[in-house]
């Protein structure tokens, strides 16, 4: 058999191989969605992940002391302030 005809053949099946893996993932999600559903709990695998809103990894809502210096001012060694808005 020809090389390229072995590699084509080899790359299906790697290609389907990932597709059943991810078919086995999603039912997989789905059987955990479902139990959580049964016993009362948020479904959703994200929702302890916070991510932040801010370059420098901070969030809306997190206070910061006053004048506090963060990488993200230039290297100016300025104090950033956010409106509170």
């Amino acid at each position: 058999m020809h090389p390229e005809m072995i590699r084509a053949i080899a790359t299906q099946q790697v290609a389907d191989r990932h597709t059943e893996a991810q078919a086995r993932l999603r039912g997989k999600l789905a059987r955990q969605a479902r139990k959580a559903n049964r016993r009362g709990r948020a479904a959703d695998p994200l929702a302890g992940v916070r991510i932040p809103d801010y370059v420098d990894g901070t969030s809306r809502h997190e206070s910061r002391p006053a004048g506090q210096v963060t990488a993200s001012a230039g290297g100016s060694g300025q104090a950033v302030r956010r409106d509170a808005a």
